[in-house]
């Protein structure tokens, strides 16, 4: 059953109920290789998205908003019916089936082979795409070996992972007392910010100007600390929704189908056919 607001939430504070958290699914198993040395482990997303989300409902009879999908002729198009075209340019396109475009997909890996090793800080963050928590699956003495060098050296190490049927490049690294993979995007994927004209015609401060702008700069300067900082926007939202969900909530109920009366056999097919004359 969909619901705008969620009763269940609702029964549980009533009932003084404490929420469990919920830890995240595992999305990739099997090991780190380093030459001759296997370290099994298991990924688990190390962030959570918190966002608000709503779901669309029709304002007279309250009932979820469904899609259906359309040809441009105007016809409804079953799943089967869909093939995947390759842009080449604004109204052209090169069709591929479904199962060309799978069988380009890397195979599955369940090993990363770490073959290089590199300083931590020296990869640009703005490649950093997704991190994945590392736990150590019956691999303790391992993973305790690995993260411990990696945190009294400060390297990090590079090698290809395999997830939802995509080779991403990970960088395995050290953080808080655990070993991480985080995804990076390939060099194409990020901007260079020297390609835009505008950029290059930027104007010389003056010297009196970078003074001012430094001292401004050091006197905001402090500690980093993101607990602070929360999503007005959702807090708001949370109190809107808690002000109402006792008085203006909206259940969404699957109408049962009718349910046709048994009716004999034969005197079905000859009310039939006499509709039929």
């Amino acid at each position: 059953m969909d619901e705008v607001a969620l009763l269940e939430d609702q029964d549980k504070e009533e009932k003084g109920e404490q929420e469990v958290p919920i830890l995240p699914r595992t999305v990739w198993s099997g090991s780190l290789s380093i030459g001759l040395v296997n370290i099994p482990v298991k990924a688990l997303p190390i962030t959570r998205d918190k966002r608000t989300s709503f779901r669309m409902l029709h304002r007279k009879c309250k009932t979820p908003i469904s899609y259906r999908k359309f040809c441009q002729e105007g016809d409804e198009v079953s799943q089967s019916e869909i093939i995947y075209g390759y842009p080449l340019d604004r109204d052209r396109y090169l069709a591929l089936e479904k199962k060309e475009i799978e069988a380009a997909r890397p195979e599955s890996s369940k090993v990363i082979d770490l073959d290089r090793f590199v300083n931590f800080f020296q990869i640009d963050p703005h490649h950093f795409d997704r991190t994945y928590l590392l736990i150590p699956d019956r691999s303790e003495s391992a993973y305790a070996l690995l993260k411990k060098v990696m945190e009294k050296t400060g390297k990090a190490a590079i090698g290809r992972m395999t997830i939802s049927s995509r080779e991403h490049v990970v960088l395995v690294h050290y953080y808080q007392k655990a070993i991480v993979a985080t995804t990076l995007r390939y060099a194409d994927e990020v901007l260079d910010p020297s390609a835009f004209q505008e950029l290059k015609e930027l104007p010389e401060p003056g010297e009196k100007e970078m003074e001012l702008a430094m001292e401004i700069v050091n006197r905001l300067t402090g500690d980093l600390d993101l607990s602070v900082y929360h999503d007005r926007y959702r807090e708001r939202i949370d109190a809107l929704v808690a002000s109402r969900v006792g008085r203006e909530v909206v259940e969404i109920r699957k109408k049962a189908r009718p349910r046709r009366e048994a009716r004999d056999l034969m005197a079905a097919l000859k009310e039939t056919a006499r509709s039929l004359k």
